[in-house]
């Protein structure tokens, strides 16, 4: 990142598999301007630090990072606009969010749940970030509503390409694959999504995607 002063950073919220990225970035981004936005303050690994299992006080190193907390509306930067909703994940809260550049846009939702909302939220964008749990080719028989496709706190993988296709979506890109699976298993949930909605991909480590 040779050449890059400032650095924006959205976070969807504190669990662990979205938090443990900042042990990299507390390196990488040293002595860069890095504003952290999510829900709420500089929580990050809090529950570790309290627990005494790390000797460092992530609450108060690192002070090249500032933490600001949003709220569910607009918010416009030098260079690109941000939307935010809130939702519901298990009995806590995360945010998606909605980054509007001056030629394109794109949706990040993931850790909720399949609801109207989502959809209207990323109705028209080029680009959806999607979590997917995993599903079988059995559901597809079934033909649930969206609000059923849940799994745990996330949207199945079903679910979330009826939300790409309800809302019209350029293109679906899944994240948030499962943790302990191989590629052939992602590649059977790519084939369920395919099915109702084609212009499906998987996101993999490294991967640059287009749109």
């Amino acid at each position: 990142m040779e050449g890059v002063k400032e650095v924006h950073l959205f976070l969807s919220h504190y669990h662990l598999d979205h938090a443990i990225g900042f042990y990299g970035a507390f390196q990488l981004l040293k002595g860069k301007r890095v504003t952290v936005y999510a829900e709420s303050g500089r929580q990050v690994f809090w529950e570790f630090v309290k627990l005494k299992h790390f000797p460092i006080d992530y609450t108060k190193a690192h002070r090249n990072f500032t933490w600001k907390a949003l709220k569910e509306g607009s918010y416009d930067f030098s260079s690109y606009k941000v939307s935010i909703i809130k939702q519901r994940h298990r009995d806590e809260t995360s945010l998606s969010f909605r980054f509007t550049f001056p030629k394109t846009d794109l949706v990040y939702a993931t850790d909720g749940e399949p609801t109207k909302k989502v959809i209207e939220f990323a109705r028209g964008t080029k680009l959806l970030l999607h979590e997917h749990g995993f599903t079988g080719e059995a559901l597809l028989k079934k033909k649930l509503d969206l609000e059923k496709h849940v799994l745990d706190g996330h949207v199945t993988t079903i679910g979330a390409a009826m939300i790409a296709k309800s809302a019209r979506v350029g293109k679906l890109v899944l994240i948030h694959h499962e943790p302990f699976v191989d590629k052939e298993q992602l590649g059977k949930q790519l084939k369920v999504a395919k099915k109702i909605f084609p212009k499906t991909e998987l996101a993999m480590d490294l991967e640059e995607i287009t749109f």
